[in-house]
């Protein structure tokens, strides 16, 4: 199935400064996920489908949520940023939320264990008029957040969690959102009990990461402990977060819990065109077009970040040539490399390598 444009149509995929075509977004209105993938609303925020880029440090910034907007996904969220950064005005947090060319809708996301911090940094965001909701971080599991109290150290002071969405929602126009994990260790799972704590307390959607704060981000993900979880919403979104990177992981999610929608993280890094699949688009599988979108993330990384983009983009390259027979190799030569240059001869050879493609290889941009 095409959707979207044809592929010899794709003229952002050769120009990073083209404007973002929100239509691109559309379900499928056939297929094995029709009705699975489809829009959603959060508060007054309609959606266009219910595909969310999770918000990951280093990883998603403005460069990669409007790449995997462009590529489908129907919301993203920002890295988490500092309340207390945010209202001691940190030009460093603020840029960090703030893109120019940020697609809409989009959610940035505090982290802080502070109710009169949060709702300050809360209102600084809602006047700067950048996002369309608010998203709490209470499920991020490094240590430097939880010791603070913040992230998923919430989980152990459900009473807090709900005084800062109180907190916060009074202190916005734009709906405020809860992101959490399963509990804080195997021993003290509560999801269930948060949930309805969350929802108690103004929150407009959730979304939960089947781990615990134990797990951190190693194991398999406990799609089990979601269950249950949409009759405890209502009419509040829910969207499932953890090791989906596949069509047939919304098919059981979707089966099994009945979320309003999906969380994806690092199934997407290196694999932004994911979010195309998922929608029923197969305009991205060749590796010509797929080597086009590793080339424009650069370059646009490059436009965003200026020399600083190189290094930046590590974590990208990586995830982009881990299937490469030579990935270890690959892997040493490029850790320091910061040449721009380079970068693009590595992912035209793995492109070409993998592919089936015969088409001539790009001339690199920079």
């Amino acid at each position: 199935m095409h959707c979207f444009e044809k592929p010899s149509k794709l003229t952002w995929l050769e120009n990073p400064a083209t404007p973002f075509e929100p239509g691109l977004r559309t379900p499928a209105t056939h297929g094995r996920l029709a009705g699975i993938v489809k829009p959603v609303k959060i508060g007054n925020v309609q959606l266009p489908n219910n595909l969310v880029l999770a918000p990951m440090a280093g990883v998603t910034d403005g460069s990669f949520r409007l790449l995997c907007s462009r590529l489908g996904v129907g919301f993203t969220v920002s890295e988490l940023a500092s309340a207390k950064a945010i209202t001691f005005k940190s030009r460093q947090t603020i840029d960090m939320v703030r893109f120019q060319a940020q697609a809409r809708p989009y959610a940035v996301q505090l982290f802080g264990a502070d109710p009169e911090t949060m709702a300050k940094a809360a209102a600084f965001i809602d006047e700067l008029q950048i996002c369309d909701i608010i998203d709490i971080n209470m499920g991020c599991p490094v240590a430097k957040v939880v010791k603070t109290g913040a992230g998923s150290a919430l989980m152990k002071n459900p009473p807090l969690a709900a005084e800062i969405i109180k907190r916060v929602a009074a202190a916005v126009k734009v709906p405020v959102t809860a992101k959490f994990r399963i509990g804080w260790t195997e021993n003290t799972i509560n999801v269930k009990e948060f949930t309805k704590t969350v929802i108690d307390a103004g929150a407009k959607a959730i979304t939960i990461h089947a781990r615990t704060r134990q797990a951190g981000y190693t194991g398999t993900a406990r799609w089990q402990h979601l269950e249950g979880i949409k009759d405890i919403c209502g009419d509040i979104p829910f969207f499932a977060n953890g090791d989906i990177s596949e069509p047939q992981h919304l098919e059981e999610l979707y089966r099994r819990t009945g979320c309003d929608g999906f969380m994806i993280g690092r199934g997407c890094v290196g694999k932004p065109w994911l979010f195309a699949e998922l929608l029923g688009c197969t305009d991205y599988s060749s590796d010509a077009v797929r080597f086009r979108i590793f080339r424009h993330h650069l370059v646009d990384m490059l436009m965003e970040h200026g020399p600083s983009a190189v290094p930046l983009f590590r974590v990208h390259l990586f995830g982009y040539l881990k299937n490469h027979p030579h990935s270890a190799k690959l892997r040493h030569a490029l850790c320091t490399e910061r040449n721009p240059n380079k970068v693009i001869d590595a992912g035209r050879d793995f492109f070409a390598v993998t592919g089936q493609t015969t088409s001539a290889p790009l001339s690199p941009p920079v």
